[in-house]
């Protein structure tokens, strides 16, 4: 399955989340390799710059999106939801729900650090320098700075990875809940990248998912340019199978963070222009209930 061949680039981050571009420069780039339409999908939270579900900006397509970490069969997943409202008040509750979690573990995580590391800046500190939302590849970028370690990879290995030292375990709202959210918002949800989840009961995790709402899951998407060990030995092609085996859309796209972050790479993952129409078809059925 060629994931180059399409028009449209459906999961991208910016600045506000762990991205290092802003909607602007993400619409810039797109029109640059000639894409026809992109879809900014931060974690757990939707840019103050993106007002509608859709809109056309420098003759391209910008698609309202978010990606929220849940939890189903005490796994870890993230759901990405396309077409919504920005505004609607039942998502935008949960997305503050998920940021509180989050920064109560990045809390945990810089004591941990303090206790397990020559780090000495406070959380209000690193928290005030971080654009967007605080996650742990700011966290390695701060031990960088400080000489601890000599990159980020060198950073989870150590200390933020599941088995570093200053790891620490996020509360997760349920995947029915976050499910719920998204579709209230008008909006089609996806599994995110099945092949970067750690489970190895991914058909159970899709039928829990399918059985609550789930509307598709990413099929296209850079297995390649991403460590595979501890994940589910699922492919583009696997992902494709399940896909239809269980009727879902197929969506994909790049995961781009952005220069400097290691993961630069819009538009090198697409989906056809008929994998989009089905995608607006199914937002604008919801809408329309």
């Amino acid at each position: 399955m060629d994931s180059t061949a399409g028009v449209a680039d459906l999961h991208m981050h910016t600045v506000a989340s762990d991205g290092t571009c802003s909607v602007d420069e993400r619409i810039y780039q797109a029109r640059q390799r000639d894409l026809d339409a992109i879809a900014i999908t931060d974690h757990d939270s939707v840019s103050a710059d993106i007002q509608d579900r859709n809109t056309v900006a420098d003759g391209l397509e910008l698609i309202a999106g978010v990606e929220v970490r849940a939890d189903v069969l005490d796994t870890k997943v993230e759901l990405l939801g396309y077409f919504i409202d920005p505004d609607d008040e039942r998502l935008t509750s949960i997305l503050e729900e998920v940021r509180t979690y989050r920064r109560e573990r990045n809390r945990q995580i810089i004591d941990r650090l303090h206790e397990t590391s020559r780090l000495d800046r406070s959380y209000a500190d690193i928290r005030a320098e971080a654009d967007g939302i605080l996650g742990r590849p700011h966290i390695a970028n701060v031990l960088i700075e400080e000489g601890i370690v000599d990159s980020i990879g060198a950073a989870f290995d150590e200390f933020l990875a599941n088995d570093g030292k200053a790891f620490v375990p996020m509360e997760r709202v349920p995947a029915p809940d976050v499910i719920d959210a998204i579709q209230s918002a008008s909006g089609v949800v996806s599994l995110a990248h099945p092949g970067r989840i750690r489970t190895d009961n991914m058909e159970g995790i899709v039928e829990k998912l399918v059985k609550h709402g789930l509307d598709g899951i990413e099929v296209q998407y850079p297995y390649e340019a991403a460590p595979s060990e501890g994940y589910a030995d699922v492919s583009v092609e696997d992902a494709a199978a399940l896909a239809d085996e269980h009727g879902l859309l197929k969506t994909g796209g790049s995961d781009c963070h952005g220069p400097e972050s290691g993961k630069f790479r819009i538009g090198e993952v697409r989906v056809t222009q008929g994998q989009l129409e089905a995608l607006r078809e199914c937002a604008d059925q919801r809408r329309s209930l």
